[in-house]
């Protein structure tokens, strides 16, 4: 458990996740995960391939396209950051699903169309409101009448 029990979470600084080392405990910045964190190795969490890639990743494109990203006071919890998905899954701008694939409503910050929690909520309304569109009666009253966008979140 490298979080220490408790439900603590393991932390690293990214830059010492970058640079192999588990970060010092009194270095950890504050944390809005409530049940406490503890400093960790979280650059042994994954196979040597993979940690290689995730620090090209971080040092030559996070960082050049999110300037400040590489930083002493970014914080890895885990395997998770806060961050929105660098990748789009494709959709159809009038039935949502996904281009190519019947049935599949990708959404959210996963999919590439939010920017955190708010927006990943109201983009899950809007492909909520779709499938309701593909497969319920038709009625008077859609749940958004008058939406044209069908990505609230970032445009890469």
């Amino acid at each position: 458990d490298l979080g220490g029990g408790g439900m603590r979470a393991p932390v690293q600084r990214l830059t010492d996740f970058v640079n192999g080392k588990v970060s010092e405990s009194e270095s950890i910045p504050s944390s809005s995960y409530r049940l406490g964190v503890t400093s960790a190795a979280c650059h042994d969490i994954y196979p040597q391939p993979l940690y290689h890639a995730l620090v090209h990743a971080i040092t030559h494109n996070f960082d050049k396209q999110m300037p400040g990203f590489l930083c002493d006071q970014a914080l890895l919890h885990g395997v998770e950051t806060r961050t929105s998905s660098p990748v789009r899954v494709l959709r159809d701008s009038t039935t949502l699903q996904a281009s190519g694939v019947d049935n599949m409503f990708p959404s959210g910050e996963g999919a590439g169309f939010a920017g955190g929690i708010v927006s990943a909520a109201v983009d899950g309304l809007l492909v909520a409101n779709a499938i309701k569109t593909k497969y319920v009666a038709h009625d008077d009253s859609p749940l958004f009448n008058d939406v044209d966008k069908v990505s609230i979140g970032f445009d890469y």
